[in-house]
């Protein structure tokens, strides 16, 4: 209602503020004619294809502005159209400009795609400014907001201990994919979980799914869920408005009409109006109205615009020979692959370390699988019945339960213990999965070993081994099979390494085909391995 009031009211009424003699002048510089939205006018009727991006915007008498439609208070859709912080300074823009405006829906892990598609004219989607995104598109300056990236969490919990970034080490994190701080956090260890939406983060955080999670202040603190708390803040983040690297003339009338909003407490009275935090945008009306920044000369001033957060990774030495593969791939095939993995130093870390943990994980638990199945097999066959009963019924607890959930519960008391760390979790999940399927396997090892005394032969637990040596094999596999499963308690294998690079790359098709294409390789390779090895154990017919 007061947006509405004082967008009806005459453009000078609204940005009235107490001058002094000395910013009158200073304003009266940099209020120049061509700064006017009036006077920015079409020559043609037709919108002629050399038009500057400014001029087209006039012609065609609209702009179209990306924004999230998940994002409260900054965003979100309602009946009557995008609402919020941002979905308002756009309306005041165009108004400005003097044409319509034309909201297109977006997501943070969607929007410079759809910018760099020339779908929207900008970005008012809280874009974080970093020197990364720098080289994809043009950031307006002076920035019209800045979070932080907290982590949150229960207060009273095994978590309470949570206070760097370190100690992050083998925790779960929800976060949303594309989010710049990403990387970082899977640097310090972290395990990632993705969510393509903030809305969706929201939700898990309240529903109890996410005991971490980490995204912009701006989003968690308004929706910080009763008995959590933030255990750590970091990275600073300018937000700016994006335009196409193309659209210059655009970008240098935004800049300066920002410059006006910051000055005369526009944004700051927007912010107050749909529930914004404030300081960063009282700080900023006290820089504008006064010297150095309130005169002609500002937007060059390096004390009047603050720099894009750096968050460039170390590229790799493979990094050259991926963008060359990709442009061939693209150019001669059609094919949109991104090698995300082979580019940065670490993103190539995760990788080879995700590899690594995977051919570990995959060994130890088909050796489990085997060592479990020979126990089964001698308890289930012994004689006495005060061994078979419980193994028995364990067989029983395995055979219906999914592998999902007994993972999972493992997971669940290996962290109420305080014992999440890479290696604690790998041996767990070894133990998880050669139990699993060790105990099935023992299973027919215990009935070969019946099978053999009933048939008068010996029965000795290597022979009824032999016997049931299909059985084995079949079982050792499946294990292979279910060793991804394993990122769910933290186990920083190649499923999880993929998430985590997906998650500060935003590119996830390439990422998990070649995941898909790595366990069908290795589960082939060990299906052979066994197959070879049972020819090999094969009786000699007499």
């Amino acid at each position: 209602m007061a947006l509405a009031m004082v967008q009806r009211l005459p453009l000078l009424m609204v940005f009235a503020v107490p001058w002094t003699s000395s910013t009158w002048a200073a304003a009266a510089i940099d209020r120049t004619p061509h700064l006017d939205p009036l006077r920015i006018t079409a020559t043609t009727d037709a919108c002629a294809p050399d038009l500057d991006s400014l001029a087209r915007i006039r012609c065609r008498k609209e702009i179209r502005i990306g924004v999230r439609a998940d994002y409260p208070p900054f965003g979100q859709s309602t009946q009557d159209g995008p609402q919020g912080f941002e979905p308002a300074l756009a309306r005041l823009l165009a108004e400005r400009m003097g044409v319509e405006v034309r909201f297109v829906a977006v997501s943070a892990a969607d929007r410079m795609v759809v910018l760099g598609e020339d779908r929207v004219d900008a970005l008012i989607a809280t874009t974080g400014h970093t020197v990364q995104r720098d080289e994809q598109a043009l950031f307006v300056r002076p920035h019209y907001f800045e979070s932080s990236t907290v982590v949150i969490g229960p207060k009273q919990s095994e978590l309470h201990e949570v206070r760097t970034l370190d100690a992050l080490a083998g925790r779960t994190v929800c976060v949303t994919i594309g989010n710049s701080t990403n990387a970082e956090l899977a640097v310090h260890g972290a395990r990632l979980m993705l969510f393509p939406s903030a809305g969706r983060l929201v939700e898990k955080i309240r529903n109890g799914t996410c005991p971490l999670a980490a995204h912009d202040d701006s989003l968690l603190l308004p929706v910080l869920p009763r008995g959590h708390e933030v255990k750590l803040s970091f990275a600073p983040l300018p937000w700016g408005i994006v335009v196409n690297r193309r659209s210059a003339s655009l970008a240098q009338w935004l800049a300066r009409e920002l410059r006006w909003l910051h000055r005369d407490g526009t944004l700051l009275r927007l912010a107050r109006t749909y529930g914004v935090a404030t300081p960063w945008l009282a700080a900023q009306q006290v820089r504008w109205s006064a010297p150095p920044c309130n005169t002609a000369s500002a937007p060059d001033t390096p004390a009047c615009i603050d720099p894009p957060r750096d968050n460039r990774l170390a590229p790799t030495g493979l990094a050259g020979a991926a963008q060359e593969v990709e442009t061939w791939l693209h150019k001669h095939l059609g094919l949109e692959i991104t090698l995300a993995m082979l580019k940065t130093q670490v993103a190539m870390q995760l990788f080879l370390g995700g590899v690594g943990y995977s051919l570990a994980l995959v060994a130890g638990a088909v050796l489990a699988t085997v060592l479990i199945a020979l126990g089964f097999g001698a308890g289930l066959s012994a004689r006495w019945a005060g061994l078979r009963w419980p193994l028995g019924a364990a067989l029983l607890v395995m055979q219906s339960t999914p592998m999902v959930l007994f993972m999972s519960a493992a997971g669940m008391l290996l962290s109420s213990l305080g014992l999440v760390t890479p290696f604690k979790a790998w041996c767990v999940a070894v133990v998880v999965l050669g139990l699993f399927n060790g105990s099935n396997a023992g299973q027919a090892v215990a009935e070969a070993r019946r099978d053999l005394r009933q048939a008068g032969r010996p029965a000795g637990l290597l022979a009824a081994a032999l016997q049931a040596r299909a059985q084995l094999a079949s079982f050792a596999a499946n294990a292979t099979r279910g060793s991804p499963v394993a990122s769910l308690i933290g186990v920083p294998e190649l499923l999880a390494a993929q998430t985590d690079i997906a998650s500060f790359s935003a590119e996830s098709t390439t990422t998990f085909g070649l995941l898909l294409v790595f366990y069908m390789a290795l589960v082939s390779l060990v299906v052979m391995a066994l197959d070879r090895l049972q020819r090999r154990l094969q009786p000699v017919p007499p």
